[in-house]
């Protein structure tokens, strides 16, 4: 995980895995054990999105302060 600061009072937050495919918005059921995450960094953050890497993806999101 990597994060950064910058003048704007925003921060920039990226994390990386090895794999395959593009990460969903998911509507999980309250007794669901996963299912949350990218719907949290949707409401927190001001922009979100995923890059491909030559193994697998890095989401990242900018989130103000």
């Amino acid at each position: 995980m990597r994060i950064a600061y910058d003048a704007e009072k925003t921060v920039g937050v990226e994390v990386s895995d090895p794999r395959e495919g593009h990460p969903a918005l998911a509507d999980p059921t309250p007794d669901d054990e996963s299912g949350r995450g990218l719907a949290i960094v949707d409401a927190l953050a001001e922009a979100w999105g995923v890059r491909e890497r030559i193994v697998g993806k890095t989401v990242w999101a900018r989130i103000r302060l």
